[in-house]
């Protein structure tokens, strides 16, 4: 597999990369909503990029970028969207945010290791904690 591109998340009013995709579980669940794609990009095999934001202690999702040619848009896959974006209430489990320096690229989903790591602890939408990680 190829080294994914990166959803977008603002924390704390930082932006970073996300080294996830949790809006696959939405589409696991939720798989009529997945939108359609007329192609394939190997660095981005979702076919989108989400952007993400920790508003008051909950992860909402504020936006999709199609990566690939589709009909579909943010508000076609969430028809009921409001302003700040959706309640992420599906996302469970650690959200990895690398940053600063690249240490070691590997060309495999988002696994390559940044000097520095954001991880936010989720359950159902909500962030219960924080911790950052020095890989240098």
């Amino acid at each position: 597999m190829t080294a994914q591109m990166h959803d977008r998340i603002k924390y704390d009013g930082r932006s970073y990369g996300l080294a996830a995709a949790p809006l696959e579980g939405y589409f696991s669940a939720n798989p009529g909503a997945r939108p359609k794609f007329a192609g394939m990009n190997s660095a981005c095999m979702r076919g989108y990029i989400a952007d993400w934001e920790v508003m008051d202690g909950k992860l909402f999702l504020v936006g999709m970028e199609m990566a690939l040619q589709t009909d579909s848009t943010f508000a076609s896959v969430f028809p009921d969207v409001r302003q700040g974006g959706v309640f992420a209430d599906w996302v469970n489990g650690e959200l990895k945010c690398p940053y600063g320096k690249l240490i070691r690229y590997d060309h495999a989903g988002f696994s390559s290791l940044c000097e520095h790591e954001l991880i936010l602890t989720v359950e159902n939408g909500i962030v219960k904690g924080t911790v950052t990680k020095d890989n240098a």
